[in-house]
């Protein structure tokens, strides 16, 4: 990549995949940034996402999201995202829209404008928006991370975190990357595989990494990322999930053998899950009684 070239980097992941992580660290070696904000978290845009909704593509339902989003709502989205972003923004049409949108996102942010949305993995069709978009500009150089993370890791943090049942979520696991194995065929040079456990161990990785970026390497940047969270599966012995055979099979082409998942066997495994997703969904409501409760308490006028 030319050093005066305008860049656009997107990293490709699912959730709990480390994605966060490494969008801190790719901003800390200076001259690359993001969106400032969004309606979304972690400054995500889901932004090929939307453009595929106002588009009409197909996109594939996906659990615990909004995903796919109604046209009309990602069309404002849009909307609101650019002209919060660049000040002024109108299209003379969709097609305008997304791609003079983006291309105007990529120049304000230039020298490298960075892209973290999980859910552009899970849908082709945001992925061929993508990839469309790149040879529409040929002035943007763009660069891809395909990220990715032992799937016992990635399904139990979001079991830990939120709940969702490993044994529904190992199949949009599954989506996301057989699309980056597709992807690669597609992409070549300009994707990047990075496993996440290479990312918080092995700092040459992450040298060779921004190497492919064409951005300098600042190993100070890479001292806060540590391995704390690698295989903290096998510590909590109530997680029972065994993932099925499709997906040991994709995650072996991926680098994690099936030596990597395996889990014992608990027989009690389904009541505990049901049981402790019930009580966690339970307590959220309550959370959220309490802080409704609290709100109406301090709007109420006082005597």
């Amino acid at each position: 990549m030319s050093s005066n070239t305008t860049k656009c980097v997107v990293i490709l992941s699912t959730k709990s995949s480390g994605s966060s992580a490494l969008q801190n660290f790719l901003i800390k070696q200076g001259g690359v940034s993001h969106v400032a904000r969004t309606r979304h978290y972690e400054h995500e845009t889901l932004y090929w996402t939307k453009a595929a909704s106002v588009l009409g593509l197909e996109q594939q339902d996906m659990l615990d999201s909004e995903v796919p989003i109604p046209a009309g709502r990602a069309r404002a989205d849009l909307l609101t995202l650019l002209r919060d972003e660049l000040g002024t923004f109108e299209a003379r049409d969709d097609d305008d829209l997304i791609y003079r949108g983006w291309r105007e996102l990529c120049v304000k942010h230039s020298p490298v404008f960075l892209e973290k949305s999980p859910h552009h993995l899970h849908q082709w069709s945001a992925l061929n928006l993508l990839t469309e978009c790149g040879r529409r500009m040929p002035e943007v150089e763009f660069r891809f991370i395909g990220l990715v993370r032992n799937p016992m890791d990635t399904l139990y943090s979001m079991w830990s975190r939120w709940r969702m049942l490993p044994e529904r979520h190992q199949y949009e696991w599954l989506t996301a990357y057989r699309n980056l194995l597709r992807l690669k065929d597609v992409l070549g040079e300009r994707l990047f595989v990075l496993r996440y456990e290479d990312m918080v161990r092995d700092p040459e990785r992450m040298r060779a990494l921004c190497d492919f970026l064409g951005i300098a390497y600042d190993p100070a940047s890479a001292e806060y990322l540590h391995d704390l969270s690698v295989s903290k599966w096998r510590l909590d012995r109530n997680y029972g999930f065994q993932p099925c055979e499709e997906l040991k099979a994709v995650a072996a082409r991926l680098g994690y053998p099936a030596t990597e998942l395996e889990n014992p066997v608990w027989a009690l495994w389904p009541v505990y899950r049901q049981a402790s997703r019930a009580l966690w969904r339970s307590d959220r409501f309550m959370r959220r009684c309490a802080r409704w409760l609290l709100g109406i308490s301090a709007a109420s006028p006082q005597k």
